[in-house]
């Protein structure tokens, strides 16, 4: 079952302001221009810099030791979060996939835990799953029509193998107790530089109806705990057994509904330091 135990934290960020696309077209204006369209054309270029405003998207990762076992890997938590915005502040368009790529050598144990569908989810809720098939939990922030929305997430071992597995998420929001969202991810091993990826689609989310599509600001979670493998008592999470550069990479590719992407890494350094204490 999922739980931090005593954890050792590690954290660390980075971010990325993607090139805007160019789509200015070019137009032909009638010889006579009345004062109103003046007016129109001043209030356009006010407020064209807008136009060029850019997504801006950060990775937010770390690690939580648990345990040290003598000459194995590490066993730890995650901690998983990214934050979405807009170069002039505004509002970003809502994001519509998420891909995270996380460093080879590390090992996720999913098959040692329970699982839950995401149909089983949407139709029946979280009391419908097995304890052990919740692997972390988390919190969001999305923004419609200028209102926030906070949401919890819990996360769930989905169907499938150690070469692909579903990861469902489970978004209560607590303004609307009532709307709740299922999402669901593919985490699958790859080889490189990263072991892992997850690719995660996100359907339109209207918390009061047609008109109120929200945007996804934030969000933060916690994924790990222990499950059982033939009787033994195995991490969701092992870390890599070895750390070189500039430590472990991170990355997140982010594509949104107006046809914008832009990329976000980070890393955890191979260099572990100190908080002095207050």
């Amino acid at each position: 079952m999922y739980g931090p135990g005593r954890p050792v934290t590690f954290v660390t960020h980075a971010s990325f302001k993607q090139t805007p696309r160019s789509t200015n077209r070019m137009s032909r204006f009638p010889r006579r221009i009345t004062a109103a369209a003046l007016a129109v054309a001043a209030a356009a270029a006010v407020a064209a810099p807008a136009a060029h405003a850019q997504h801006t998207q950060q990775l937010d990762v770390g690690a939580q030791l648990l345990r040290q076992p003598k000459g194995k890997p590490w066993e730890m938590n995650l901690l998983m979060g990214a934050t979405m915005g807009m170069s002039d502040n505004s509002t970003p368009a809502p994001v519509t996939r998420m891909r995270f790529s996380f460093p080879a050598g590390a090992k996720v144990n999913s098959d040692a835990f329970a699982t839950c569908s995401a149909n089983t989810l949407e139709r029946r809720g979280p009391s419908a799953c097995p304890s052990r098939s919740r692997i972390g939990k988390g919190s969001a922030v999305a923004v419609a029509l200028a209102n926030p929305f906070n949401a919890d997430l819990t996360v769930f071992n989905g169907p499938g193998n150690r070469n692909r597995r579903q990861l469902n998420i489970f978004a209560k929001l607590r303004e609307i107790p009532q709307l709740t969202v299922v999402l669901s991810g593919t985490l699958r091993r790859t080889s490189g530089r990263f072991g892992y990826t997850l690719d995660l689609p996100v359907r339109t989310i209207a918390p009061i109806g047609p008109g109120s599509e929200a945007s996804i600001v934030k969000f933060e979670t916690t994924i790990g705990g222990y499950g059982r493998l033939k009787g033994k008592r195995v991490p969701f999470v092992e870390a890599p057994t070895k750390c070189s550069g500039r430590g472990w990479p991170f990355q997140g590719q982010f594509t949104y509904a107006d046809g914008a992407s832009g990329t976000a890494s980070a890393h955890i350094s191979c260099t572990i330091r100190a908080t002095p204490d207050s």
